[in-house]
């Protein structure tokens, strides 16, 4: 399974990301964990952009 990355439109799987470091942060994750044969669903880059959002904003501690 290769993984759908919009470089330009900073998008994975369709999910749209509104900075490059929460962009890259997910994409290395996901990638990273695609190595080892998982195999992500959409719904879980959209959870993992809402925890970026959340970590960044400081409403839930790391």
């Amino acid at each position: 399974m290769t993984l759908d990355v919009n470089k330009q439109e900073m998008t994975i799987m369709g999910v749209k990301f509104d900075n490059r470091p929460d962009f890259e942060a997910v994409w290395y994750a996901v990638s990273s964990n695609m190595i080892e044969g998982w195999q992500p669903k959409v719904a879980f880059i959209e959870k993992m952009r809402l925890r970026m959002i959340e970590l960044r904003k400081g409403a839930v501690n790391a």
